[in-house]
């Protein structure tokens, strides 16, 4: 693999349809993968590949080579026809084949992992001329990806589209080697996402992933800018060209936040620009105490959905998403689960920023309309998220605790007929995690969840110096994200405060103890719903709260405060 992307980076610059020697890249394509035959359709019981001569002439393919994963196999003197479609497969299996087409084995013919795999074809020079990572999920159909069906290119006019051009097999035979794709038609590639991650390796290396192969070399590098500065050296960094390493001329300065901008000159193998050609990043710093937070939960999902934990950097640096872990706290042994990685990825969260995860974001993104698809990450595995209640701690990679959080589906707002796939969020990214009345279940308005965004039930603190202040005058809680809580604001002096807030009636009955010798700090947000200590909803009516706070030295003040609840 070393030797081949080596090559890459010696390569003569490449535009989409530029002829490389005879050829051109998607010449030459992977267009068939069997990758799971079991429980077989009707299809010998073995893993195969096929590719396809999409050009006019004839093609030898003799010291071409396969990257497929760690493994780079050479291939024997072979002649492909234009037009021709050929089954790679093992040379053991190529008389089980033979009957569907031409085949060739190929000595070390690769496992074909089930779940995903990297399939390059370089020609001799190690030039790349195509290439897929297909994934279990291409197959958009639970039933078939079980197993027995292959996966299939749609349209080969755009070979480098990625997973919008695959499916699965429509042939009642579970594929078609050999032979045209039973999914062969019109499927044009009308869009390029762009840049999926920016990130850099030390103070002069930056690496920038693509969402698609793309052909750049020193000649494109005056179309990619850092800020203000040109970018004098970029080359490959995977063998599918999806990686760039680009030099800079000057160090990065730690804590510093750049931004990498590239020109609509740069465009993907279907001549598309780039949607996201803009992306933030810089040198990380280690994360302390608190840096990030939990912001937003979903513990209990709608049937067939994943759960999603969001956090929001609360500091000035830039953290590495990769310096994190996650477990889950049994508090009935006090046992705690072994450590997940919430991003095996490098990647910059940027100060003041929202950063979400998930094991399917594609799900989230659909089911969360108000969600921030570029904030939604992919991560491998969760920890333990009962429906009902848990606990979840923060970690960096020495185990130390950066934030903890109790959950419970006691948090939801009481009024509701049910919480499955609705998510607590924090009232302010700031609230303590660890005090359940910093979270409120997210609004009907906004979809019962904004993984990625600004929270539904975010409430700005005052700008004034008043000791309290109310966020209004009145309440309606309805949860419709519009005046759904009362947020008690307290500015004091000295760190040993004591809280306690009250609420009564109009005639001076007794409603609810909203906090009860509460230590505060110097300040706190205390959070009322509209509800009475039962959870059930209030009357219209006007509600006085008396607030008492206890300073270090046992100096005692009190507050009156009136709102009104309309529903």
């Amino acid at each position: 693999m070393k030797k081949a992307i080596l090559l890459a980076l010696l390569m003569p610059c490449m535009a989409s349809g530029q002829i490389v020697g005879n050829l051109k890249p998607g010449d030459i394509i992977i267009s068939e993968i069997m990758a799971d035959p079991t429980p077989v359709v009707s299809l010998p019981d073995q893993e195969y590949f096929e590719i396809t001569n999409t050009s006019r002439n004839p093609v030898n393919m003799q010291g071409w080579k396969l990257i497929a994963g760690t493994q780079t196999i050479t291939f024997p003197e072979f002649v492909i026809q234009p037009s021709e479609y050929v089954i790679i497969c093992s040379p053991a299996d190529t008389i089980l084949f033979s009957a569907y087409g031409r085949t060739l084995g190929l000595r070390s013919f690769p496992a074909l992992t089930n779940e995903g795999k990297l399939l390059c074809l370089t020609d001799r020079d190690g030039t790349l001329v195509h290439g897929v990572e297909y994934s279990s999920t291409w197959y958009g159909d639970a039933l078939k990806s079980d197993g027995g069906w292959s996966l299939e290119m749609i349209d080969t006019h755009f070979p480098f589209a990625g997973k919008d051009n695959w499916g699965a097999s429509v042939s009642k035979t579970g594929g078609t080697p050999g032979m045209p794709n039973s999914l062969n038609g019109s499927n044009p590639d009308l869009m390029f996402h762009g840049i999926l991650n920016t990130f850099p390796e030390d103070n002069r290396s930056i690496r920038v992933k693509f969402s698609e192969t793309l052909f750049i070399c020193n000649e494109d590098a005056g179309s990619l800018k850092i800020d203000n500065n040109s970018i004098p050296e970029i080359y490959p960094a995977d063998p599918l060209m999806r990686e760039y390493i680009i030099k800079t001329s000057e160090p990065l300065g730690e804590g510093t936040l750049y931004t990498l901008s590239i020109s609509d000159q740069i465009r993907d193998m279907a001549g598309n620009p780039m949607e996201v050609n803009t992306f933030g990043f810089g040198i990380t710093s280690p994360p302390g105490t608190g840096d990030i937070l939990f912001n937003e939960l979903l513990f209990n999902p709608l049937p067939g959905d994943a759960d999603y934990i969001e956090f929001y950097n609360l500091s000035s640096k830039i953290l590495d998403a990769s310096d994190f872990v996650l477990a889950s706290v049994n508090d009935a042994t006090g046992a705690v689960s072994s450590s997940v990685a919430v991003s095996a990825e490098r990647r910059c969260i940027l100060p003041h920023s929202y950063y979400a995860i998930t094991t399917d974001p594609e799900r989230i993104i659909s089911r969360y309309f108000s969600s921030d698809p570029s904030a939604i990450f992919k991560t491998g595995s969760f920890p333990s998220m009962p429906d009902r209640e848990g606990h979840l701690k923060l970690m960096n990679r020495s185990l130390e605790k950066i934030d903890e959080v109790k959950y419970n589906e006691s948090m939801h707002f009481p009024l509701l007929s049910g919480v499955e796939g609705i998510a607590l969020e924090k009232i302010r990214p700031d609230g303590p995690s660890y005090d359940q009345g910093s979270w409120h279940s997210a609004s009907e308005a906004s979809g019962w969840g904004t993984p990625g965004r600004v929270n539904s039930v975010y409430t700005d603190k005052p700008v004034s110096s008043d000791e309290v202040h109310l966020s209004s005058t009145r309440i309606t809680p309805d949860n419709d994200g519009f005046e759904d809580l009362l947020v008690i604001d307290l500015k004091m002096k000295g760190n040993g405060n004591v809280v306690s807030v009250t609420i009564f009636n109009e005639t001076g009955g007794f409603i609810r103890q909203l906090a009860d010798n509460l230590f505060a700090g110097s300040e706190a947000a205390i959070a009322w719903d509209g509800t009475a200590a039962d959870g059930s909803p209030l009357r219209n009516g006007i509600y006085i709260l008396l607030i008492t706070v206890f300073d270090g030295s046992g100096k005692s003040k009190q507050w009156k405060r009136i709102c009104t609840v309309v529903r």
